[in-house]
């Protein structure tokens, strides 16, 4: 009886407690930069099969992506900006720019071509 008691007060403090630290530890990421993840990682997969994008911070404001797959020669690299810093008009909360050459190739071909990434590297680092 007495353990009964015990599971009904814990269980609901364990349930507040995981929510407590999922919530403080996740969600460093800005939005945009979490739903270029997303896209990046969904539009990637069409091409190259099965893929994992990684956001990491830079500077105060300033993040980049990586994407690997099995069937690309390098990692796929952006710098990613919200979209009000684009010089152009965007469809996304995210503007994306290439990084490297393997990722200046693949941003024209298949879905990856609808998230308008922008390929001219002088573009990028004025946006920066």
């Amino acid at each position: 009886m007495k353990i009964k008691k015990i599971y009904l007060y814990a269980l609901p403090l364990l349930l507040v407690a995981g929510f407590a630290y999922s919530s403080l530890s996740g969600g460093s990421e800005p939005d945009y930069v979490v739903d270029a993840v997303k896209a990046v990682s969904n539009k990637m997969s069409y091409n190259y099969g099965p893929s994992k994008c990684k956001a990491s911070q830079r500077d105060v404001g300033t993040w980049s992506i990586s994407c690997d797959s099995r069937h690309t020669p390098a990692a796929l690299a952006f710098s990613v900006l919200p979209s009000e810093k684009a010089p152009y008009e965007v469809a996304t909360s995210f503007y994306l720019v290439a990084e490297n050459e393997v990722t200046k190739k693949s941003s024209n071909e298949g879905l990856l071509s609808y998230l308008m990434i922008n390929t001219d590297a002088k573009a990028g680092e004025s946006s920066l």
